[in-house]
């Protein structure tokens, strides 16, 4: 009994020993410290380290990042595998997320018909000084997109609690200091860590306003050490040597500015390494901070880099079994599951959050969904009203309330938008127009606005309107508008230009309208304007005498276009009634209806855009001052703006475009050059020329710059040639063609 009972001792006492020191394996090895560092887009080659790191079985620790490496390191602390991080990078949508493009779609018709005619540069007006925003990329996408990317872990508020304890850089806009962030939303830590100064707005706090880490700390290395590391592996992005060609712009050298930065604290922090650590550098070659697109690029050329330090990593790799309990470990993620009990909205100063409600889905009694969360994120924050949409679920697993946080745009009430309208002829002739837009948002609970137009050049006038939504979802609305505005115009005798006038016009109008949709909007009204046309110079063709002309006005557009010129994709077409009637305080008679259509078609690297348009007066004596107007690059390539002046006309465009270069591909801002061929007819002309066939063959090269909308060719019509530039809004009226719906 004695020697069976010390048998069974000694067994289980080695069976504790065996266990015990399978317990302190993870002890016996040293702690490892992950450092990624910022560098824009060329991050995507942490997620390459990262593959290697696992292949080789290297357990992490701790991890602390700074810009894109917070990114990277923030989905790795949560859990994800190197593998999910990739498949993350390879399917955001880089172009919506950072450049804005796809937000048109979620627009209301209303919001793209004046966003269009007013421009996208939008300051503040406060206390009589212009407000600029704090940064020149909206954020909401890239906070939507961080908040599904670390989605189970956003509850977890203390960042050593993580999977892999977690720490973000970021630097305080305040003090210069560095601020490490190992609290709070995750996704609003890597947002922080993450915020160029100038491109994207900080994230404000209690005590700090924070901006991107790279300014103080690109490779937090002793912020590794501080968290857990004996041993750090350090991911350093090498970029190309600079060259003085390189340097010679102002662009190059703000962004040099900041490489040189960073590379001063990265070298302090370089030189802290021991023996023991590890250094990958990573060389991203021609990959640029902001060639987001490419972000994919740089994983095959992290794998690269780490697998040279394979020897040297080879010393922190543990057995197979050992590494799978720590994956396991770490990759535990709780299921997202339960349903939401209310949805309820952050106090808004201005926004009515019964208005922001319309548009969300998301209802009491839903199961939990993020996806579904996040589309609703991304419809509000598509609003000219707001920078961004933050939400919150609280509560137990199984009863979820959901809290929405919009942030208003700091800079309001008052918002300016300064736009500008070029047109330069092959003759030497120079037309511009050069526009500010006032709009005082939110004067009632739903959504009233006051709107100012101011414009100087060719087209000179002063407009102001009230623009008041009749409901709380704002489909329906009336607009009472007042104006006063001189036109200069030229005036053609066969091809031959022979008189200028000005256009005199001052009074109102009444619409009442309906958005239908995202893509149509319809509006009927009354109008009522004094006319006097005066001879400038050249001969007299068109009566000079003062007329009133009032009647009605029905309107519509529909636009589905993916931009909002030289779109890819998509439809506009517009459709107008005018009616001057002296029943209702008219001194003339007449009826106007015009219509066009443009679908654009994308075939591969080239797009065929189909247009056709047309007008008549439907058997009434139109005025000469009121006819159809044709000529420029919008309405009729080859004659000059109003060149052909007709009572009846119709037209047919088929342009085929193809991509030439891209000048911001993150924006879609692409260069084209295009060939086009038009025919139509015009019918009772002004000027004294037989009724006749119309047709015309053009070149040019155009497309959205970060200037405007730019366009140069020169066209040859029948009896006619003419050459242009264009730069911004278009220039001319007379024609539907000629509005911002067909650029």
């Amino acid at each position: 009994m004695r020697s069976s009972s010390r048998g069974l001792k000694i067994l289980g006492l080695s069976c504790l020993l065996i266990l015990n020191g399978s317990l302190r394996a993870d002890d016996a090895r040293p702690r490892v410290g992950l450092v990624l560092g910022g560098g824009g887009a060329r991050g995507g080659a942490h997620v390459g380290v990262l593959k290697v790191l696992e292949e080789m079985r290297i357990p992490i620790d701790c991890i602390a990042g700074t810009s894109m490496g917070a990114l990277v390191g923030g989905g790795y602390a949560s859990g994800m595998s190197a593998s999910e991080i990739e498949t993350f990078l390879r399917t955001v949508d880089w172009k919506s997320v950072v450049g804005g493009v796809g937000n048109r779609a979620l627009q209301s018709a209303g919001q793209k018909r004046f966003d269009d005619a007013t421009g996208s540069v939008e300051v503040g007006l406060k206390g009589g000084r212009i407000v600029i925003g704090s940064g020149l990329i909206s954020t909401s996408r890239i906070e939507d997109v961080l908040r599904r990317y670390v989605a189970q872990a956003r509850s977890v508020a203390n960042f050593d609690k993580l999977p892999i304890p977690y720490r973000a850089v970021a630097t305080d806009m305040l003090t210069g200091n560095m601020v490490v962030l190992d609290h709070g939303d995750i996704a609003t830590a890597m947002r922080a860590s993450m915020a160029i100064p100038g491109a994207f707005a900080p994230v404000v706090t209690d005590e700090h306003v924070l901006s991107d880490g790279f300014l103080v700390r690109n490779l937090p290395i002793d912020v590794a050490r501080d968290t857990c590391a004996d041993v750090v592996i350090v991911a350093n992005l090498v970029k190309n040597t600079t060259t003085r060609e390189a340097l010679l712009s102002p662009v190059a050298l703000i962004s040099r500015a900041n490489d040189v930065m960073s590379e001063a604290n990265e070298r302090l922090q370089l030189h802290t390494l021991t023996s023991r650590d590890i250094r990958i550098d990573v060389p991203v070659g021609e990959i640029g901070a902001a060639d987001f697109e490419r972000t994919p690029d740089g994983i095959a050329i992290g794998e690269r880099a780490a697998r040279t330090m394979a020897a040297q990593l080879s010393a922190l790799s543990v057995s197979e079994r050992e590494y799978a309990a720590w994956r396991a470990r770490i990759a535990t993620r709780a299921p997202l599951e339960g349903h939401i009990t209310a949805v309820r909205f952050g106090a808004l100063e201005r926004v009515n959050p019964e208005y922001l409600r319309t548009l969300t889905r998301v209802q009491p009694g839903d199961t939990v969904d993020i996806a579904a969360i996040s589309r609703d994120a991304t419809r509000m924050a598509a609003l000219d009203d707001l920078d961004g949409v933050e939400y919150q679920l609280s509560g137990d697993a199984g009863d979820a309330v959901l809290t929405w946080r919009p942030k208003e745009k700091g800079i309001g009430p008052d918002f300016l938008r300064p736009s500008l309208g070029l047109y330069g002829g092959g003759a030497g002739d120079m037309q511009f127009e050069l526009a500010v837009q006032h709009v005082r948002r939110w004067l009632n609970s739903f959504g009233g606005q006051w709107r100012n137009r101011f414009q100087i050049g060719s087209n000179s006038l002063i407009e102001t309107s009230l623009y008041q939504p009749l409901d709380v979802g704002q489909k329906y609305f009336v607009e009472p508008a007042l104006l006063a505005r001189r036109t200069l115009e030229d005036v053609y005798n066969d091809s031959e230009r022979v008189a200028r006038y000005y256009f005199i016009d001052s009074g109102g109008r009444l619409d009442i309208g309906a958005d239908l949709g995202h893509n149509a909007q319809a509006t009927v009204g009354y109008w009522s304007y004094s006319r006097r046309a005066q001879l400038d110079t050249g001969v007299t063709l068109m009566p000079t005498a003062f007329a009133r002309d009032a009647g009605w006005e029905v309107a519509g557009t529909y636009d589905t276009r993916n931009a909002a010129s030289f779109a890819t994709d998509g439809m506009a077409a517009g459709i107008q009634y005018l009616r001057s009637d002296s029943s209702v305080g008219a001194d003339r008679d007449w009826q106007r209806l015009e219509a066009a259509m443009r679908k654009a078609v994308p075939a591969g690297k080239i797009m065929l855009w189909l247009t056709v348009a047309g007008g008549t007066d439907l058997g009434s004596t139109l005025p000469p001052d009121q006819a159809f107007s044709l000529g420029g690059p919008q309405s009729f390539r080859g004659y000059e703006p109003g060149e052909i002046r007709a009572r009846r006309y119709w037209t047919l465009d088929s342009a085929l475009l193809w991509r030439i270069a891209d000048i911001l591909p993150i924006a879609s801002q692409t260069l084209y050059g295009g060939v086009a061929l038009q025919a139509g007819r015009a019918y009772e002309r002004v000027d004294p020329v037989p009724d006749g066939s119309l047709h015309g063959i053009s070149t040019y090269i155009g497309g959205q710059t970060p200037i405007g909308t730019l366009t140069i060719g020169v066209g040859k019509a029948s009896g006619a040639w003419a050459g242009w530039i264009t730069l911004g809004n278009p220039v001319g009226r007379g024609s539907i063609l000629n509005q911002p719906l067909f650029r």
